[in-house]
Protein backbone atom coordinates (compact mmCIF):
# COMPACT_ATOMS: atom_id res chain seq x y z
CA UNK A 1 0.00 0.00 0.00
CA UNK A 2 2.97 2.04 1.11
CA UNK A 3 4.81 1.43 -2.59
CA UNK A 4 1.28 2.45 -4.21
CA UNK A 5 1.09 5.59 -2.49
CA UNK A 6 4.56 6.88 -3.48
CA UNK A 7 4.23 5.70 -7.09
CA UNK A 8 0.53 7.59 -7.34
CA UNK A 9 1.59 10.81 -5.31
CA UNK A 10 4.64 11.13 -7.87
CA UNK A 11 1.14 12.77 -10.18
CA UNK A 12 0.71 15.61 -7.96
CA UNK A 13 4.16 16.36 -7.34
CA UNK A 14 5.05 16.79 -11.00
CA UNK A 15 1.73 17.84 -12.40
CA UNK A 16 -1.62 19.49 -11.15
CA UNK A 17 -3.30 16.31 -11.18
CA UNK A 18 -5.10 15.40 -8.17
CA UNK A 19 -3.45 11.98 -6.59
CA UNK A 20 -2.95 10.04 -3.42
CA UNK A 21 -1.01 11.87 -0.41
CA UNK A 22 2.73 10.71 0.56
CA UNK A 23 5.07 12.07 2.62
CA UNK A 24 8.35 13.87 0.51
CA UNK A 25 10.08 10.81 1.42
CA UNK A 26 7.56 8.37 0.18
CA UNK A 27 7.95 10.68 -3.23
CA UNK A 28 11.81 10.78 -3.38
CA UNK A 29 11.68 7.05 -2.80
CA UNK A 30 9.48 6.39 -5.88
CA UNK A 31 10.50 8.81 -8.16
CA UNK A 32 12.68 6.47 -10.08
CA UNK A 33 9.07 5.30 -11.97
CA UNK A 34 8.13 8.86 -12.79
CA UNK A 35 9.45 9.43 -16.10
CA UNK A 36 7.54 6.62 -17.59
CA UNK A 37 4.35 6.63 -14.94
CA UNK A 38 3.84 10.71 -15.52
CA UNK A 39 5.01 10.71 -18.88
CA UNK A 40 2.88 8.08 -20.32
CA UNK A 41 -0.17 9.86 -17.63
CA UNK A 42 0.48 13.24 -19.63
CA UNK A 43 1.39 11.82 -23.22
CA UNK A 44 -1.91 10.46 -23.52
CA UNK A 45 -3.36 13.85 -21.87
CA UNK A 46 -1.72 15.76 -24.58
CA UNK A 47 -3.38 13.83 -27.01
CA UNK A 48 -6.52 13.62 -25.90
CA UNK A 49 -6.95 17.31 -25.59
CA UNK A 50 -5.75 17.71 -29.08
CA UNK A 51 -7.69 14.68 -30.44
CA UNK A 52 -10.61 16.93 -28.90
CA UNK A 53 -9.48 20.71 -30.49
CA UNK A 54 -8.88 19.05 -33.49
CA UNK A 55 -12.32 18.91 -34.35
CA UNK A 56 -12.98 22.12 -33.45
CA UNK A 57 -10.08 24.57 -34.89
CA UNK A 58 -8.47 21.70 -37.32
CA UNK A 59 -4.63 22.07 -37.36
CA UNK A 60 -4.32 25.27 -35.72
CA UNK A 61 -5.28 23.07 -32.68
CA UNK A 62 -1.80 21.53 -33.03
CA UNK A 63 -0.64 25.21 -30.72
CA UNK A 64 -3.00 24.29 -28.00
CA UNK A 65 -0.65 21.23 -27.18
CA UNK A 66 1.76 24.12 -25.62
CA UNK A 67 -0.85 25.32 -23.27
CA UNK A 68 -1.96 21.88 -22.17
CA UNK A 69 1.88 20.65 -21.51
CA UNK A 70 2.02 24.31 -19.21
CA UNK A 71 -1.09 23.28 -17.52
CA UNK A 72 -0.94 20.49 -16.61
CA UNK A 73 2.67 20.52 -15.03
CA UNK A 74 1.28 23.59 -13.59
CA UNK A 75 3.93 25.97 -14.97
CA UNK A 76 6.23 24.60 -12.11
CA UNK A 77 8.78 23.23 -14.47
CA UNK A 78 8.49 26.82 -16.42
CA UNK A 79 9.20 28.45 -13.06
CA UNK A 80 12.52 26.48 -13.09
CA UNK A 81 13.84 27.33 -16.04
CA UNK A 82 13.33 30.75 -15.89
CA UNK A 83 15.14 31.05 -12.56
CA UNK A 84 17.87 28.72 -14.13
CA UNK A 85 18.04 31.37 -17.40
CA UNK A 86 18.71 34.02 -14.44
CA UNK A 87 21.49 32.07 -13.22
CA UNK A 88 22.96 30.99 -16.11
CA UNK A 89 23.41 34.39 -17.44
CA UNK A 90 25.27 35.63 -14.13
CA UNK A 91 29.10 36.17 -15.23
CA UNK A 92 32.01 34.91 -12.79
CA UNK A 93 30.12 35.86 -9.04
CA UNK A 94 28.60 31.92 -7.57
CA UNK A 95 26.77 33.55 -4.83
CA UNK A 96 25.13 36.00 -7.25
CA UNK A 97 24.05 33.03 -9.31
CA UNK A 98 22.67 31.83 -6.28
CA UNK A 99 20.78 34.94 -5.44
CA UNK A 100 19.40 35.02 -8.79
CA UNK A 101 18.35 31.26 -8.77
CA UNK A 102 16.54 31.68 -5.48
CA UNK A 103 14.94 34.95 -6.58
CA UNK A 104 11.38 35.24 -7.07
CA UNK A 105 11.78 38.34 -9.94
CA UNK A 106 12.54 37.15 -13.29
CA UNK A 107 15.02 38.77 -15.00
CA UNK A 108 16.28 38.90 -18.76
CA UNK A 109 18.35 35.81 -18.85
CA UNK A 110 14.95 34.11 -17.66
CA UNK A 111 13.11 35.93 -20.25
CA UNK A 112 15.52 35.09 -22.99
CA UNK A 113 15.83 31.31 -22.44
CA UNK A 114 11.61 31.66 -21.85
CA UNK A 115 11.42 32.66 -25.26
CA UNK A 116 13.87 30.26 -27.13
CA UNK A 117 11.50 27.42 -25.14
CA UNK A 118 8.47 28.80 -27.07
CA UNK A 119 9.95 29.49 -29.97
CA UNK A 120 11.58 26.18 -29.81
CA UNK A 121 7.97 24.67 -29.13
CA UNK A 122 6.24 26.73 -32.01
CA UNK A 123 8.40 24.85 -34.80
CA UNK A 124 8.23 21.41 -32.89
CA UNK A 125 4.51 21.77 -33.57
CA UNK A 126 4.53 23.28 -37.32
CA UNK A 127 3.60 20.45 -39.55
CA UNK A 128 2.43 18.58 -36.40
CA UNK A 129 0.23 15.70 -38.22
CA UNK A 130 -2.86 15.18 -37.66
CA UNK A 131 -4.17 13.20 -34.43
CA UNK A 132 -3.48 9.37 -34.88
CA UNK A 133 -1.56 6.51 -33.40
CA UNK A 134 1.27 8.41 -34.89
CA UNK A 135 1.01 11.56 -32.93
CA UNK A 136 -0.20 9.99 -29.74
CA UNK A 137 3.22 7.99 -29.40
CA UNK A 138 5.38 10.76 -30.68
CA UNK A 139 4.04 12.98 -27.59
CA UNK A 140 3.78 10.25 -25.39
CA UNK A 141 7.77 9.50 -26.23
CA UNK A 142 8.50 13.32 -25.63
CA UNK A 143 6.75 13.69 -22.66
CA UNK A 144 8.74 10.14 -21.21
CA UNK A 145 12.27 10.97 -22.78
CA UNK A 146 12.43 14.79 -21.25
CA UNK A 147 11.85 13.61 -17.82
CA UNK A 148 13.68 10.71 -18.13
CA UNK A 149 16.70 12.99 -18.96
CA UNK A 150 16.03 15.01 -16.12
CA UNK A 151 15.61 12.48 -13.27
CA UNK A 152 18.66 10.47 -14.65
CA UNK A 153 20.73 14.17 -14.53
CA UNK A 154 19.57 14.37 -11.09
CA UNK A 155 20.70 10.56 -9.47
CA UNK A 156 23.96 11.20 -11.05
CA UNK A 157 24.72 14.57 -10.64
CA UNK A 158 25.56 15.69 -7.10
CA UNK A 159 22.73 17.95 -5.52
CA UNK A 160 23.91 21.81 -4.80
CA UNK A 161 24.80 22.79 -1.33
CA UNK A 162 21.95 24.73 -0.74
CA UNK A 163 19.36 22.17 -2.64
CA UNK A 164 17.33 20.18 0.23
CA UNK A 165 14.79 18.63 -2.36
CA UNK A 166 18.41 17.78 -4.71
CA UNK A 167 20.14 16.20 -2.15
CA UNK A 168 16.95 14.41 -0.49
CA UNK A 169 15.96 13.17 -4.45
CA UNK A 170 19.79 12.46 -5.32
CA UNK A 171 20.18 10.19 -2.03
CA UNK A 172 16.86 8.39 -3.28
CA UNK A 173 17.73 7.99 -7.04
CA UNK A 174 21.20 7.70 -7.58
CA UNK A 175 20.49 3.71 -6.45
CA UNK A 176 18.09 3.11 -9.07
CA UNK A 177 20.12 5.08 -12.05
CA UNK A 178 20.44 1.91 -14.33
CA UNK A 179 16.19 1.43 -13.90
CA UNK A 180 15.94 5.32 -14.98
CA UNK A 181 18.49 4.62 -17.90
CA UNK A 182 16.59 1.68 -18.59
CA UNK A 183 12.80 3.45 -18.67
CA UNK A 184 13.85 5.08 -21.98
CA UNK A 185 15.26 2.77 -23.94
CA UNK A 186 11.81 1.26 -25.42
CA UNK A 187 11.01 4.94 -26.10
CA UNK A 188 13.77 4.78 -28.04
CA UNK A 189 12.38 2.47 -30.83
CA UNK A 190 9.82 4.83 -32.73
CA UNK A 191 12.96 7.26 -33.80
CA UNK A 192 16.16 5.65 -33.10
CA UNK A 193 18.13 9.56 -33.60
CA UNK A 194 16.47 10.42 -30.34
CA UNK A 195 19.17 7.63 -28.47
CA UNK A 196 21.91 10.32 -30.05
CA UNK A 197 20.39 13.16 -29.20
CA UNK A 198 19.70 11.56 -25.70
CA UNK A 199 23.17 11.45 -25.20
CA UNK A 200 24.01 15.40 -26.36
CA UNK A 201 21.47 16.74 -24.43
CA UNK A 202 22.76 14.49 -20.90
CA UNK A 203 26.20 15.90 -21.81
CA UNK A 204 25.51 19.44 -22.72
CA UNK A 205 22.76 19.66 -19.58
CA UNK A 206 25.12 17.45 -16.82
CA UNK A 207 27.91 20.00 -18.08
CA UNK A 208 26.32 23.02 -17.47
CA UNK A 209 24.89 21.95 -14.00
CA UNK A 210 28.48 20.86 -13.23
CA UNK A 211 30.50 23.71 -13.97
CA UNK A 212 27.78 26.99 -13.74
CA UNK A 213 25.56 25.76 -10.70
CA UNK A 214 28.13 23.48 -9.18
CA UNK A 215 25.59 20.66 -9.15
CA UNK A 216 21.45 20.11 -9.38
CA UNK A 217 18.89 21.56 -8.40
CA UNK A 218 14.61 21.63 -8.89
CA UNK A 219 15.44 24.88 -10.88
CA UNK A 220 18.04 22.35 -12.99
CA UNK A 221 15.68 19.91 -13.95
CA UNK A 222 12.98 21.99 -14.12
CA UNK A 223 14.68 23.64 -16.86
CA UNK A 224 15.94 20.69 -18.89
CA UNK A 225 12.55 18.95 -18.87
CA UNK A 226 10.82 22.11 -20.21
CA UNK A 227 13.92 22.76 -22.99
CA UNK A 228 14.30 18.89 -24.07
CA UNK A 229 10.18 18.31 -24.53
CA UNK A 230 10.24 20.34 -27.80
CA UNK A 231 13.24 19.15 -29.18
CA UNK A 232 12.54 15.24 -28.58
CA UNK A 233 9.00 16.39 -30.24
CA UNK A 234 11.05 18.21 -33.20
CA UNK A 235 13.32 14.44 -33.79
CA UNK A 236 10.04 12.59 -32.90
CA UNK A 237 8.68 14.34 -35.75
CA UNK A 238 10.80 14.26 -38.40
CA UNK A 239 12.83 11.04 -37.80
CA UNK A 240 10.01 8.07 -36.36
CA UNK A 241 9.94 5.36 -38.94
CA UNK A 242 7.28 5.79 -41.50
CA UNK A 243 5.29 2.73 -40.61
CA UNK A 244 3.69 4.86 -36.96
Amino acid sequence: MKALKGVLSQLSFFTIIPSTNASLEDIATYSFISPIFVGLVTGVIDFAAYFSLFHLLSYSSRFGIIITVEVIRGFNHLDGLLDFGDAVMIKGDYEKRLKALKDVAVGSGGIGLAIVYFSLFLISLCNFPSPSLKTLLILISAEVLSRDLGILILSLLKPMESSYLGKLFHSKLNKRKFIILIEALPFFVFSPLSVVFFLILFVFFYKIGDTVLRGSSGDLIGAIITLSFPLFLLIERLFSFPIL
